[in-house]
């Protein structure tokens, strides 16, 4: 870049952490703090790798986190420790390319050229809370950014083990007080970045929306941001100190068992390739029957988190944005055989997590004629875990008085076993289709269709984010939930429409 100058990256600099070139701030440029690098493309200020927080304790790999040193302000964007997710032959490798680092305490941003006091979009993203980063590059924010004339800030926070793993004083939930340091950071910063500080969404995808959800209840989070958009928010309560306890006692085994003893310093001094070798045997000892490392109920972490009525009381936001697609559940059952799955196994599903299990299995037989079983699964377990979780939540957010708005995205994939499924409208959020060039989901989805149903879930979240009010792409309001005459708004490949939740089904909750 012409007239760019090099920004020392300080202590702790190494693969992934190289410096950065600087660009000066102009008059037509956002930037208004000295020292950070940035890039300009088609009228958006690109600033990557900024530090949000660092360990206040740079010896405990668990230690809460301070505002980061000013030597180290900025670095090229790492994430922290992970293996592949479970999902990437579906999203692709791309979280692999990236160099890891267990100080990856980092945010990436952008910024419309010249604006001031632009709405902020704060993104959080998904990955089974053992894997993403907001640095990876799916989350380009560009194109969000110059349609939207709002900032887009992806965040990256503690993963897994490094996360969750008990210590001396007890349970951990190490991502809640990362999540924290960075909203703090943004409100402090933002409008050197031509941000509005007292206008931000937070947005979050799948365990990005689980934290979000969280968030927006913790009156640490209060002041922070404004509204909040939950995108596929699953139906996953913390876990008990019963079950934590018990995932934590597997971890230790598994890390006597990988020869990692764990000496009187505890799990500090582990090699993160034996954390992470024993955190993959937790994650397939609860395959199936739910998630290995997780949030668990605690001082940060409500135990009645997912009791809705509990949940809207504690809520200081003023509006809601909820959004699902229309088979979650074909992202996790794809391994599953569809021989596998028979009467027996379906009507087992059904009945431990609905009330009726025959007025379910006649609903399911109506909805889905001539399907197989494993399609029926693939839709009990969405129902159960995403769509009427939405719709739940938009029931008791609204009694409450906070606006809602509840979206169902329904574009099928290609792929075969994906149809519409969890992580599949992501790309059509961001708009970045070559950032997701080797994502197999993509594989033979139109140019026109991606544009489509990408404009219009763009317009969706970006009315919300910039005047609380969800939109169409000709800009027409999205009318907010309604529970005495329930309609969600359905975005398919040949347009938008209204359609009714289902009903009837009773989940067990």
């Amino acid at each position: 870049m012409s007239g760019a100058t090099e920004l020392a990256a300080g202590p702790g600099t190494g693969p992934g952490t190289s410096p950065i070139a600087v660009q000066a701030a102009t008059p037509a440029s956002p930037l208004k703090l000295a020292g950070f690098g940035a890039d300009v493309s088609d009228g958006v200020v690109r600033v990557l790798g900024v530090h949000y927080g660092a360990r206040l304790d740079p010896a405990d790999r668990f230690s809460a986190l301070g505002v980061p040193s000013s030597l180290r302000v900025q670095s090229a964007p790492t994430v922290f420790p992970q293996t592949p997710g479970s999902l990437d032959w579906l999203l692709g490798p791309a979280l692999m390319e990236m160099p890891q680092s267990e100080d990856a305490f980092q945010i990436n941003i952008w910024a419309p050229e010249g604006a001031q006091d632009a709405p902020v979009l704060v993104y959080l993203p998904g990955g089974a809370f053992i894997s993403g980063a907001g640095t990876v590059r799916w989350y380009d924010g560009e194109r969000l950014a110059r349609e939207g004339g709002c900032m887009v800030v992806t965040v990256n926070y503690r993963l897994g083990a490094l996360a969750f793993a008990a210590g001396r004083d007890g349970a951990r939930n190490l991502p809640v007080g990362d999540i924290l340091q960075a909203l703090r950071w943004v409100r402090r910063n933002i409008a050197d970045f031509g941000g509005d500080p007292e206008d931000i969404t937070l947005a979050g995808q799948s365990a990005g929306a689980f934290y979000a959800y969280l968030l927006s209840q913790l009156h640490e989070a209060e002041g922070l941001f404004n509204r909040t958009a939950l995108l596929s928010l699953a139906w996953q309560p913390p876990l008990t100190s019963a079950e934590y306890a018990e995932r934590c006692t597997l971890f230790g085994q598994s890390l006597g068992e990988a020869g990692s003893e764990v000496q009187d310093t505890g799990l500090e001094t582990v090699p993160v390739d034996a954390l992470l070798q024993a955190q993959g045997a937790v994650s397939k000892a609860y395959a199936g029957r739910g998630l290995g490392f997780m949030p668990a109920a605690g001082d940060e972490v409500p135990a009645d988190l997912f009791d809705f009525a509990a949940a809207v009381r504690r809520m200081h936001v003023s509006s809601l944005l909820l959004s699902t697609t229309q088979d979650e559940a074909a992202a996790f059952l794809k391994p599953l055989p569809v021989a596998a799955v028979g009467r027996e196994q379906l009507t087992g599903f059904v009945a431990a997590h609905f009330k009726d299990v025959a007025a379910t299995l006649g609903w399911l037989d109506q909805a889905l004629p001539g399907e197989t079983d494993h399609a029926k699964l693939v839709e009990a377990m969405t129902l159960h875990q995403f769509r009427l979780t939405a719709v739940e939540l938009a029931e008791h957010a609204t009694a409450a008085g906070i606006a809602t708005t509840v979206a169902r995205f329904d574009v099928g994939s290609p792929l075969e076993g994906a149809r519409s499924a969890h992580c599949f409208d992501v790309p059509f959020v961001f708009g970045n289709r070559h950032q997701w060039h080797d994502a197999p989901m993509l594989n033979g989805v139109a140019d026109e269709v991606f544009e489509s149903a990408g404009g219009e879930l763009r317009s969706l979240l970006l009315g919300f984010v910039s005047e609380g009010s969800a939109r169409t792409a000709d800009g027409s309001a999205v009318a907010a939930f309604d529970p005495a005459d329930p309609k969600l708004h359905r975005i398919g490949a040949g347009g938008t429409g209204t359609i009714e939740p289902e009903r009837g089904l009773n989940p067990r909750r």
